[in-house]
This record gives structure tokens, sequence and C-alpha cells, in this order.
């Protein structure tokens, strides 16, 4: 049953069907227009008989090609519109359905229309045809159509007295159903097999995308990564008016603890450090790492007294290391500036001279420019 209605793995089901909804939309959208340009051309020429449509022989093809044609505009239309709203898209959906069922119900009675004046049952396997290739995600659903739209011809087939070679066209019917369900099965194959290439492309173009933006060790931004994000939010800062606010940290007395303990000890101290210092801020600010032991977080809309008050936090939070490492006295300084309408580089130098009073006020403090005469902040 797996291998009659392909279907994509339990984690892609979801996605895959929200895309074949949208592109099944579209492909109703391109169908019904289609549908106006050919029921239009046939109603025009129809209407070269100028009274004769309305003679009692002429009169179903009239209002076959009127209904279609008007039926096919109106569709076309609504879901041009539907598609653009979100929250519509079930509405969209059932109106796709219903043209479809429209679509096959027309090629069943224009098929019989046929069979009377001896064509035969042409539109039927032509408009099946053209479904199977519109459906994308449902061919249980596609299957059913197929199989009303063919029992449908049957009762058609028998009911008509004119009728004299029934069992042909049954069997070619028949056949049309079998091929075209084959055929919307080999597409469907083939689309899902696309989409599995494309997300696991992109998955993949994802992961390495994070990858290229993240510090191997701390898993935080990578010095690249943390200067784009600091030039868009200061762009974004001055555009908006808002206020922006940076964090220079550096580990205390980092290089005694690598050589005093080993450097697979201090990359642990940097990677709880890094824990520590993400544990205080947003989603929507950036924690990275500048190299070695320095770190730099960018605070986004927050002014310098929360800015101060998120670095003591930090402060508090690495001091809590050091009863988990006992043998070893973990700390952090953090120097703390604004943003004020100086380029990145003059930021980033306000920055680290902030944290160069940090580390000359005795270390494990918190200083910033703005305040280098006030010890408030000292722990």
């Amino acid at each position: 049953m797996s291998q009659l209605f392909p279907k994509p793995k339990p984690a892609f089901l979801a996605e895959y069907l929200v895309q074949s909804n949208s592109k099944n939309i579209q492909y109703a959208i391109y169908f019904s227009s289609l549908a106006c340009v050919v029921f239009g051309i046939q109603l025009l020429a129809h209407f070269r008989l100028g009274a004769g449509v309305l003679f009692a022989a002429n009169i179903p093809y009239t209002l076959l090609y009127l209904v279609s044609f008007i039926f096919a505009l109106s569709t076309a239309f609504l879901l041009s519109k539907l598609q653009t709203f979100p929250k519509l898209l079930p509405f969209s959906n059932a109106i796709e359905i219903i043209f479809s069922v429209f679509i096959a119900s027309v090629g069943v009675f224009w098929s019989l229309l046929s069979v009377i004046d001896g064509e035969g049952i042409a539109p039927f396997v032509i408009t099946l045809m053209l479904l199977c290739c519109a459906s994308q995600g449902y061919l249980g659903y596609f299957l059913s159509l197929l199989v009303a739209a063919f029992f449908g011809l049957v009762i058609g087939l028998f009911w008509l007295p004119e009728s004299t070679d029934s069992w042909q066209h049954i069997s070619i019917g028949f056949c049309s159903v079998i091929v075209c369900f084959a055929v919307a099965n080999l597409i469907e194959k083939t689309r899902l097999k696309n989409f599995e290439k494309i997300h696991s492309l992109t998955s993949t173009n994802k992961q390495l995308q994070t990858l290229s933006q993240q510090d191997h060790l701390t898993k935080l931004l990578n010095r690249r990564a943390i200067d784009s994000a600091l030039k868009r939010e200061m762009a974004r800062s001055e555009r908006f008016d808002h206020s922006l606010s940076l964090l220079m940290v550096d580990v205390d007395n980092f290089k005694q603890i690598n050589d005093g303990f080993g450097h697979v000890f201090g990359d642990q101290i940097l990677i709880d450090i890094s824990s520590s210092i993400r544990k205080h801020v947003r989603d929507v600010d950036y924690v990275g790492r500048m190299g070695g032991d320095e770190f730099l977080v960018i605070l986004v809309e927050t002014n310098q007294n929360n800015a101060l008050q998120i670095a003591e936090r930090m402060l508090n939070e690495v001091r809590n290391i050091n009863s988990q490492k006992l043998d070893c006295d973990i700390s952090i300084s953090i120097g703390f500036t604004a943003m004020e309408g100086e380029s990145v580089v003059a930021l980033l130098e306000k920055a680290d001279k902030a944290l160069y009073l940090a580390k000359k006020a005795g270390k494990n403090k918190v200083r910033s420019v703005f305040s280098q005469l006030n010890d408030a902040s000292d722990s």
C-alpha cells in the first residue's frame, strides 16, 4: 500500500503536505485559467451558429460551455485572491477540490455528448490526464475521483439509448483510469524524490551556515558572526533611535588556570562561563566569543542601567561556578558601554577601555567609561 501511495518520511510529512497544498492551489489557478481559454473558444465557436444555439440538440453544449467558462473564471479569480491570505487556506483548498470534481464531471458529461455525436470519449481521457498532472500529495483523493468519474461514465453510457458500443467506451475509460493513476503515481514519486533531495540540501545548507557562524568550543557566535551582528544592530539602533549596550567580558587569570590545571580544564571553564553568560540574555540579544577567553554581549534596546544589572547578574552566576570547581578561583571582569552614534571600531574601543578599568580596579568587577570614578559596582 505504501508503494501505491508514495508518502515522505513521517518527519517530512507535515511540511510536504503544506507545500503540496500551496502547489495544488497554484496548479488549480493555471488549470482553471486554461479551462477559461478552452471553454471561451468553444463558446465563441458555438455562438457562430447564431439562433441555432437554442436548438434542442445544441442547448446541452451551450450550457456546458457557458457554465464551464463561468465556473473556471470564478475559480481562477477566487484562488488568485485567496492564496494571499493564509487564514483562508482551507477555503482555498475546498475551492480547488470542488474545481477538480467539476472538471472531472465536465469530462464525463462532454464525453457522453460526444458519444451521441459518434465522436467517442476523448474529453474524458483528456480531462483526467490533466487532473493527474495537477494532483500532488493526495493520490488517495485522486484515485477516488478517477473511480467516481469512471462509474459516472459507465452509468451515462448505459443510460444513453444512442450508445451502441458502450462496452468499447467502457474499456477505453477503464484503461484510461489505470493509465492516469499510473502516471499520477509516477509523477508523485518523482516530486517526492525531488522534495526529499531539496529538503536534505536545505537542511545541510542550514547546518553549514550555523557551523560557519558558531564557535566550535562554546557554541556561541564566532568573531565573524558577532561582528556582523554588531554592525547590523548598530545600523538598526541608529535608524530607529533605540538604545544599544555592549558588554566586553574577559576571564580573570585565565592563563594561570590553563597553566595550573591544563587546557582541557580551561576549555571546560570557557564552556561553563559561556553558559552562565547566556542565562542572562534574551533571544533577541547576541553573545559571541571574540577569541581566547574574551566574549562580547550585544544587548538590543537595553539602556545603561539595565546593562549594568545584567552584567552584575553575570558576575554572580560565574562566581557560582567556584562551588563546583573547588580547587580553582573563577571570575570574570566586564566592561560595558552604550552606543552614542560612534563607529563600530570606536564602540568596541570604548567597551575595551571599560574592561581595562575593571581589570585595573582589581578584577571580578564591572566598569563603564561612563562611571570611571564610581565604585558602586565593585564586588
